[in-house]
C-alpha cells in the first residue's frame, strides 16, 4: 500500500492510493475520501453521500479479482468539486455491471459518475460537490 501526494502542473495537488483489490482494505479508500471532502468544507451530509458512492464504485470494480490485484485511486479537486478515480489494474474484458439497488443509490448521493473498462481494466469517476450539483 502507498499514500502519495503528486503536484500536476495545475495549482491541485492529487493524492494517490493504491491498495490490494480486496473489500477489506475499501475502508481506506472511503476514509481518505471523507478526510479530503472534510478538508475541503463538505458538510457531514455530503461526507457521508461520498463515503458510501466510493465504496459502492470500488467494490464494483474490484468483484471477481485476486489478492494479487490493485487498486489504485485518485483525489483531486476540479471546479469545486472531489474528484475520485478508480482503477483495477485486474484484467477484465468487460465493464462491470451494477446492480440496478447501487445504480439507484448513486443517482441519489453523486453528482456525477460513470463506469466502464478501458484497455481490460475496469474503472470509474466520481465526482462530489460540497453543495449538490454544481455542473
Amino acid at each position: 500500500m502507498s499514500i502519495s501526494d503528486i503536484s500536476e502542473t495545475r495549482t491541485e495537488p492529487k493524492v494517490q492510493l493504491i491498495i490490494p483489490a480486496s473489500s477489506r482494505y475499501l475502508r481506506l479508500a472511503r476514509l481518505t475520501a471523507a478526510g479530503l471532502a472534510g478538508d475541503l468544507g463538505y458538510p457531514v451530509d455530503a461526507i457521508e453521500d461520498l463515503r458510501i458512492a466510493v465504496d459502492e464504485l470500488c467494490a464494483a470494480i474490484i468483484e471477481d479479482t485476486t489478492p494479487r490485484d490493485e487498486l489504485e485511486l485518485t483525489y483531486s479537486e476540479s471546479d469545486g468539486g472531489l474528484v475520485v478515480e478508480g482503477i483495477c489494474r485486474a484484467r477484465s474484458a468487460k465493464a462491470p455491471e451494477l446492480h440496478s439497488v447501487a445504480r439507484e443509490l448513486l443517482n441519489m448521493l453523486a453528482d456525477k459518475y460513470s463506469i466502464g473498462a478501458v484497455d481490460g481494466h475496469r474503472n470509474f469517476r466520481l465526482v462530489k460537490y460540497a453543495e449538490g450539483s454544481a455542473g
